[in-house]
């Protein structure tokens, strides 16, 4: 899972609704705003690209090898569970959204009232406030490298100097996350294609070392003798203590609960209810398969390739360790920039949840707050090192949310119920709600305490309960009676909304027409970031030149020490081009005030 900035500030601040719709709640507009802002597809192909190329596919990539898995086991499950994970964003997602053009925090408040909203924004507040303490431990992890400091490898932290150096970074970290999102959003878009490229180029010059210690060549000539290399070095199919490794269908498992909680848990409406169409969700594809698919198996190439360079063992590596050995100083940074953008995301939305439980603070004073908290836990490497179960965890947490307001907008109406019944009663806090994620939850706590199944599947059945209990126990609590003009008062609602949304796509049938992401685009930014693109075409190249071309083991070594120096003049030359492509894009709405 990569949850990294997003320069729409409506995907980046969804976490103020619940405050904001307490008060008003019978007084909205028919039409909310993002119907009338919707974006075209180029807009979430580009955000799903940058979204999810991020620190955590260096730590998960990595982690993959080291649980045992085998090489078609990995390939042909993260195939299925990446096809499952965009399914679940174009099915599930994304036609909700834009039905209702409105973000989960927003729509969850209407169904189940503000104090369940608050509840729920405390375990947002958890999730992403460990997800960020550990982002900010792997950028540390870098720093910690630059300075010679020991690795980190015990689940407390060994080093007083690692201590500083994580709660100096935390602090950055802060002051950004509480002043500067916006600046801080615009610099993770830039880094994100640079990131995939250092995936890739990782990969790249990480092969040929493998293929050498396996075979005693440094090249490869087909597909088969890569997969022999990789069964024989990465992917082994066992652990470093020699059990079996995970299955196919736990990787498939694993890769589609890696964003469950904001596909089928339904935080991504937030993006979504700006879709130009229903089926925009296909476009979550372009950061599954190029961030969880290629950048997962790249840091596996990457973290294998690292271990025969320093002849130790994997689990004796960290993340600057395993870039540094395969992509130089480009990596070290790679892995600061990864973790630092993806801490800041994380910690914003862990403030902004947070602020709506302390509404008398500022949004700032109470960032920094959690902030604080956030990074005392960024001192302690355990919660870096178990980034993996943190996102099965997040999924088996939030999931059955969704799974509640898709039973209530979907369920509910074709059972005879009447959705929004806990609103007409005037409830704060809906009961069946409550009750449907308490079950849910104790599902999943007794199926992992017996080991009944697979920590990786246990958000699936939980879903599924989730998706029964609700219309069962909305149908007891009141879902059965009728409020005709209530109803009839949200029918009309709903249908000026469906009368405007068609007026739009009779008027806008091209997606480009309405897409503000195409407005006041300079030429010249447009050539820069041509520039910027074949910068790392470049460089990817050059990386895989290596494998290519390397005639021998010592040659090899002269060559990777040829692409660390290319790679960062190539690293600099494509910053450069991509903050002056910036810089003239934002140039004409500056002169149009």
């Amino acid at each position: 899972m990569s949850l990294s900035a997003t320069p729409d500030p409506a995907a980046a601040t969804p976490l103020t609704a619940p405050s904001r719709v307490a008060k008003p709640r019978h007084g909205r507009s028919a039409i909310p705003p993002a119907a009338r802002h919707v974006r075209g597809w180029r807009y979430f192909a580009g955000l799903f690209g940058g979204e999810h190329i991020a620190a955590t596919e260096f730590v998960i990539g990595v982690t993959f090898v080291t649980m045992g898995v085998g090489t078609m086991e990995l390939l042909l499950g993260l195939l299925i569970g990446n096809l499952l994970a965009v399914a679940s964003w174009t099915l599930v997602t994304t036609p909700i959204a834009v039905e209702t053009r409105r973000s989960l925090f927003s729509y969850l408040e209407q169904i189940t009232g503000p104090y369940f909203s608050k509840i729920y924004n405390t375990a947002i507040l958890l999730f992403y406030g460990a997800l960020a303490a550990a982002m900010i431990t792997v950028s540390a992890y870098a720093v910690r490298f630059a300075f010679g400091l020991p690795v980190q490898l015990e689940p407390y932290p060994t080093s007083l100097a690692f201590i500083v150096i994580t709660m100096l970074l935390g602090t950055v970290v802060i002051v950004v996350a509480a002043r500067g999102f916006e600046a801080m959003a615009n610099f993770a878009t830039i880094c994100a294609p640079w990131m995939l490229a250092c995936f890739v180029c990782g990969g790249a010059a990480a092969l040929p070392m493998l293929a050498f210690a396996v075979t005693g060549d440094t090249g490869m000539s087909s597909f088969g003798e890569f997969l022999e290399v990789a069964h024989a070095s990465i992917w082994t199919g066992t652990t470093p203590e020699g059990e079996p490794g995970i299955s196919v269908w736990e990787v498939a498992a694993f890769a589609w609960a890696n964003g469950a909680m904001v596909h089928l848990g339904l935080i991504d409406m937030a993006t979504f209810r700006f879709a130009h169409r229903k089926w925009y969700g296909v476009f979550s594809g372009v950061g599954m398969f190029l961030g969880h698919y290629i950048g997962w198996i790249a840091a596996g190439l990457m973290g294998a390739g690292a271990a025969v360079i320093l002849g130790k063992p994997l689990m004796a590596l960290d993340s600057a360790d395993v870039a540094f050995s395969v992509l130089g100083y480009v990596g070290v940074l790679a892995v600061i920039c990864a973790g630092w953008t993806t801490a800041n995301a994380c910690l914003y939305r862990a403030g902004l949840a947070a602020s709506t439980l302390m509404p008398s603070m500022s949004r700032g004073k109470v960032t920094a707050i959690v902030g604080g908290f956030i990074v005392i836990a960024a001192c302690f490497p355990f919660v870096a090192q178990s980034i993996m179960p943190l996102t099965v965890y997040g999924a088996i947490l939030l999931c059955p949310i969704g799974a509640i307001v898709i039973a209530e907008h979907y369920l509910l109406p074709r059972m005879g119920l009447t959705r929004y019944w806990s609103r007409y009663l005037g409830q704060s806090l809906n009961p069946a709600a409550l009750i449907t994620w308490g079950v849910s939850l104790a599902f999943a706590v007794v199926v992992f305490m017996t080991g009944a199944i697979s920590f990786y599947f246990i958000f699936i059945p939980e879903y599924l309960i989730a998706l029964v209990v609700y219309p069962l126990a909305a149908s007891y609590l009141g879902a059965r009676d009728t409020w005709p003009a209530d109803e009839a008062r949200q029918a009309a609602r709903e249908e000026a909304l469906a009368k405007f949304e068609r007026k739009r796509l009779e008027e806008f049938g091209e997606d480009d027409d309405d897409d503000p992401s195409q407005e006041h685009t300079a030429r010249l930014a447009k050539w820069l970031l041509v520039g910027a693109g074949a910068v790392l075409v470049f460089m990817i190249a050059f990386a895989v030149r290596l494998v290519v071309t390397a005639p021998d083991g010592e040659a090899l070594v002269v060559m990777q020490k040829d692409f660390f120096l290319t790679a960062a003049a190539l690293t600099v030359t494509y910053f450069l081009l991509s903050m002056a492509a910036m810089r003239a894009t934002d140039g004409p709405d500056s002169d149009d005030g």
